[in-house]
């Protein structure tokens, strides 16, 4: 009976030392511990969830374009990358210089702002916006898809530790106003108009003559409710999105300035991704670029036709003709960007020349 019992205590001896064999971690075939599947996605690539902010509300061509990106990407890698869409900025009170900052410290993981809104870090952002800069689209796209697209991606990788992805358009932007149609400067004598953080905007609002203030855009609505302002300028699906149609009255459609979205991935999270990874999403996010910057444009005829019928805005297209007007009161916002790049950006007169040249404009410092 004792020597039955040995048995049997042997036995299950061998039993538990198998079983806690087979239950210990598995290694790989370079002696590593393996990921678990349920880290891995169809495609073997590792799962993650990455934050995408923009100011855009949810229906802008941001949102639209960020959740497109997210499409492709869950689709290239199998669903192992998600992407989570915020608009508004809303992960930072509405504040669009914290949403760009987060995309610096790695709080989100990709982001999409406009120029003007970078200008806030370094003046060097605003050169796309100087008054009438560009004539249409296609001029924005010869130089924002060449060197001074360039020029901005090297400042955004090397001053600020981002990966550029790709440029998008917020476009051109149009005035409005409760007060009276503009069609020459003298009609923007008084009013007060919201205008983007950038000094670029700001002065050439103080040469053709408005009252020109800012303010978050998440703020933006109710002053123009409340008569806080009098007016303010966007692009049309940047209104459209925030329902500014439903607080003002006229519109003046030109090409008085124009505004990129630069969209963006954290350095390092860049700098973590497999090269196989990095290729996914380098071809994802040019995809997306280019759709964006399609139904942003495709969007501005509708969305007027559709303010003016049911929301009765006025709209006023700004003739060749008008604008010289404007133009001519534009020249010297020129002259103090120009100066600007030097006093306050650092930039040699040779550097600021250099600069300048990559968007097609020629000073004399």
């Amino acid at each position: 009976m004792k020597n039955m019992k040995r048995i049997i205590a042997l036995l299950l001896s061998v039993v538990m030392l198998l079983t806690l064999v087979a239950c210990g971690p598995k290694e790989d075939n370079k002696g590593n511990e393996g990921n678990n599947d349920e880290n891995q996605g169809e495609a073997g690539f590792p799962t993650m969830t990455w934050k995408l902010g923009a100011s855009g509300g949810e229906t802008s061509t941001w949102i639209i374009a960020g959740k497109y990106f997210a499409d492709l990407i869950s689709e290239k890698t199998g669903g192992a990358v998600t992407v989570e869409c915020y608009g508004m900025d809303q992960l930072y009170g509405g504040n669009q210089v914290d949403g760009i900052q987060g995309v610096i410290d790695g709080t989100t993981d990709v982001d999409m702002h406009s120029n003007l809104i970078y200008a806030s870090f370094n003046d060097k952002f605003s050169v796309v916006s100087l008054p009438f800069l560009f004539a249409n689209t296609d001029e924005v796209d010869a130089v924002l898809d060449g060197e001074g697209g360039k020029a901005l991606a090297d400042i955004l990788e090397n001053e600020y530790g981002l990966h550029f992805m790709g440029m998008g358009e917020n476009g051109f932007r149009h005035v409005s106003n409760n007060k009276n149609p503009i069609v020459v400067p003298s009609d923007m004598n008084n009013l007060k108009i919201r205008v983007a953080g950038s000094k670029v905007l700001m002065e050439a609002y103080k040469a053709w003559g408005a009252d020109y203030t800012t303010a978050n855009w998440s703020e933006v609505y109710t002053g123009l409710q409340t008569g806080t302002y009098d007016g303010q300028e966007n692009p049309v699906p940047t209104m459209d999105s925030s329902a500014i149609q439903e607080v003002q009255k006229y519109v003046t459609y030109w090409t008085g300035s124009y505004d990129c979205l630069m969209f963006t991935m954290n350095g390092a999270l860049w700098n973590s991704l497999s090269p196989e990874l990095q290729a996914i999403v380098t071809e994802c996010a040019q995809n997306t670029m280019e759709y964006q910057r399609k139904i942003n444009r495709e969007a501005d005829e509708g969305m007027l036709a559709k303010w003016e019928t049911e929301n009765g805005v006025e709209i006023h297209h700004l003739t060749e003709d008008e604008m010289v007007a404007f133009k001519e009161l534009s020249d010297p916002v020129y002259d103090f960007y120009a100066n600007m790049l030097v006093t306050d950006c650092g930039m040699t007169a040779e550097e600021a020349t250099a600069f300048l040249a990559a968007f097609g404009v020629e000073v004399t410092l």
